[in-house]
């Protein structure tokens, strides 16, 4: 049998807080990832509680921290104890086991936009588009987001829990500073520096620093700022005992005279642009299948002046889990006429949202894309 369900509970009112304290508008439940943020922490809130045995109040941010450093912790630890304490991970009406799901789910970032859960029509556009999905015999496509709005990276196909768990972070990181009674310091605070080798300078926080303890499995800090100060260049870390509030300005206003008072000028030579032929070179060179690239396409690219490169489609499969996006190169001989000399697509193809090693398939037309979509990912 599965945990009390007063114990998840709990785990999501603390979250709940915890999330709702760190952004803006408070807690949004028909937001996609603030809701996300807090689902990813309430699950490692419960899952520490049932692993240690402990009551859920007593769960420590700090620990929390530690596994939300990485949505590859939070996997570990959710996979590992919750199926073990009678939660179903994969199927059921297990209330937890279905928050995991959604986390875990791929979104078609292109499907239609519909009205949200339990909000009325606020167009008459919206109105008729209700009308004809209640009159149609077909069944209702599922809205963009399950019917919610989202702010953070709106075109990516990948898991909430992928690009979320950072967002779960900083809420607990902003918990923990909230509990200690110095060094209360949010991103973009101002400061004082009252001690070490910057001792009377002014600058603004950017960054906090932890300590991530891997043998016990918890946070410590934060043992220091990168603060922005107006004086000095780039970021410096200051030691929290270092530190005092100042009132003095508010972000991003600096005094007269900082070398940070007005944006730099761009002093940065442009890059080169590679040519049609070079381009090819560099797909070629990092493509798993250069062998589908024929020799006469090769040397039609050679004889082309300029290159473009069109994201088709960005889309993910769930099993196997796997994201892929489309692009379509065309290389031509005038930079505004269709005089195409020759395409050529890639599909770029990643196990997560951080996957430091894509792999990169080409293909000559649409039903080689095709294929390689099906063979790699099961999609279509």
């Amino acid at each position: 049998m599965p945990a009390s369900t007063e114990a998840w509970d709990e785990a999501a009112r603390r979250a709940t807080a915890a999330v709702a304290e760190n952004e803006p508008g408070g807690m949004d439940e028909f937001c996609w990832d603030v809701v996300a943020a807090r689902d990813i922490t309430a699950l490692v809130v419960y899952s520490l509680h049932v692993r240690g045995g402990v009551p859920v109040k007593a769960v420590r941010w700090p620990d929390v921290l530690w596994h939300l450093w990485d949505d590859r912790r939070v996997a570990a630890l959710v996979e590992e104890v919750l199926p073990a304490a009678g939660h179903d991970l994969a199927d059921g009406e297990d209330r937890v086991g279905e928050r995991w799901r959604w986390l875990t789910r791929t979104w078609d970032p292109d499907a239609p936009i519909g009205p949200r859960p339990g909000v009325p029509p606020r167009t008459p556009l919206e109105e008729l588009l209700l009308l004809a999905r209640a009159r149609s015999s077909e069944p209702a496509p599922e809205p963009r987001w399950g019917g919610m709005k989202r702010g953070v990276a709106p075109g990516l196909p990948d898991p909430a829990v992928e690009v979320c768990t950072g967002w779960a972070a900083s809420a607990v990181e902003a918990a923990i500073v909230r509990e200690q009674a110095r060094g209360r310091y949010d991103r973009f605070d101002r400061v004082k520096v009252t001690g070490g080798p910057f001792k009377g300078e002014r600058g603004y926080v950017m960054v906090r620093a932890w300590v991530l303890d891997d043998t016990v499995q918890s946070a410590h800090g934060p043992v220091g700022f990168e603060v922005s100060l107006d004086n000095a260049e780039g970021e410096q870390q200051i030691e929290p005992r270092h530190l005092r509030p100042a009132s003095d300005r508010r972000w991003p206003g600096r005094p007269k005279g900082s070398p940070k008072a007005e944006l730099p000028a761009l002093d940065v030579e442009p890059r080169p642009t590679p040519t049609p032929a070079e381009h090819l070179l560099t797909l070629l060179a990092k493509a798993v299948n250069p062998e589908a690239v024929p020799t006469q396409l090769r040397d039609a690219v050679a004889s082309a002046a300029y290159h473009g490169g069109v994201l088709e489609n960005h889309q993910a499969s769930a099993v196997p889990r796997r994201t892929w996006k489309i692009v379509r190169h065309s290389y031509r001989t005038n930079p505004f006429a269709g005089d195409e000399v020759a395409v050529l697509w890639e599909v770029r193809v990643t196990t997560h949202l951080h996957d430091p090693a894509p792999t990169t398939h080409l293909a000559i037309d649409e039903d080689g894309v095709s294929a390689i979509v099906s063979a790699t990912t099961g999609g279509t």
